[in-house]
Parts: C-alpha cells; structure tokens; sequence
C-alpha cells in the first residue's frame, strides 16, 4: 500500500504490520514491542536531522526489516554523516530520558542504538563507514570492506545465539540476529547506497 503525505511517498508493507501484530499478541514481557517502538523512534531521528539540515525526503518505506528513509538528493559529506548517525543519537537520547520512568523501553533504546552502529552493510555504522571510505576509496571497495566486516560480526552473534538457544532451549533472538547480519548484504543489495536512512 502507498499512500502520499506532504508530498512524500509512504509504502507500508503487509509483512511490516503482520508482525507488528504477531509481537503484541505472542510478546507477554513487551521487551520485543519496545524494540520495534526504539526502531520507529529511531527512524524519527533520521527524520528530525533531515528536516533541521533542511534536506528532501522522496519516499520513507515500512517493510519486514526495518523501515527506511529515501532521499535521492545531494548531501554534503558532514550533513550525510550527521543524518546517518543522528537515529543512533537520538536512541541514546531516549536512553538517557527514560532510563529512571520506563526502564525497559529506555534499555531497547539503548540496544538499538548500540545495535545499528555494528559496521555492518545496511546499519547506520556501515553506512557511516561507507560515507568515510568514499573520501578515500571507490565505491566498489568500500561495499567489498563492509561486506567483510559484515561477515565479521555476524559469525559471533551467530555462535553466541546457537548457544543460548542450546541453554535456554527457547531464546532464539541472537540466533535470528545472527541470521539477519548475515543476510542483509542479500536482502537489500541496494542498501550500501546513499541517501538510504535506516
């Protein structure tokens, strides 16, 4: 579905909201919904910094991964870098706010924002990594030293969720975390792309 609102195309995915869905029905601690509400507050971030730097948004997309802001214009290097990194500022602003009223939605803050600096492709600190590399190297490089890295840190995380699925025979989520590193390279070969905020 694609709906336009103050000129910005809006696509909302089925998948998205499925398992928006399925959280709040099956999640009883309300761990993994503060996740996806630390996710969207985070996606703000990007937003808030887009329109203080007073840049355009083409289109801001809600689909089973991650929702991502689209903007095809040119952006100086500091303004990509501050826009890129300004999700995870934002995080750790509500971290911070929260941290003494709404501990668990205050420590999902938290591990998004740590979360989407991991140097890997389609987060905000590979794209960070991207944006610098490209002062100094081509394009095709850079995607090569993100892709490695990627790799990198989704072995461990990988390990880490085989481990504790084996100890708690139920916790599968550093499992799925693992997974996902591991195929985002795949699942959006475009997102080592720039003006592409996730």
């Amino acid at each position: 579905m694609v709906k336009r609102f103050l000129g910005v195309e809006i696509s909302f995915q089925f998948y998205y909201f499925a398992l928006l869905t399925i959280v709040l029905i099956f999640d009883k601690s309300g761990g993994i919904f503060c996740c996806f509400l630390s996710s969207f507050f985070h996606e703000i971030g990007h937003l808030l910094a887009i329109l203080v730097l007073k840049q355009k948004v083409d289109r801001i997309e809600f689909s089973l991964f991650d929702i991502k802001i689209k903007s095809n214009y040119y952006v100086s290097f500091y303004k990509e870098l501050i826009i890129t990194l300004s999700g995870v500022a934002f995080n750790f602003i509500l971290f911070l706010f929260f941290i003494r009223t709404i501990k668990l939605f205050a420590l999902a803050n938290l591990f998004i924002g740590i979360f989407n600096l991991l140097p890997v492709s389609t987060l905000d600190g590979g794209q960070a990594i991207n944006i610098i590399l490209n002062k100094f190297i081509s394009e095709e490089k850079s995607v090569i030293i993100l892709n490695i890295l990627t790799v990198i840190f989704a072995i461990p995380i990988f390990t880490l969720g085989i481990i504790v699925l084996f100890n708690t025979g139920y916790n599968f989520s550093f499992l799925l975390l693992g997974v996902y590193l591991f195929l985002t390279p795949i699942y959006n070969r475009k997102a080592i792309s720039r003006g592409n905020y996730d």
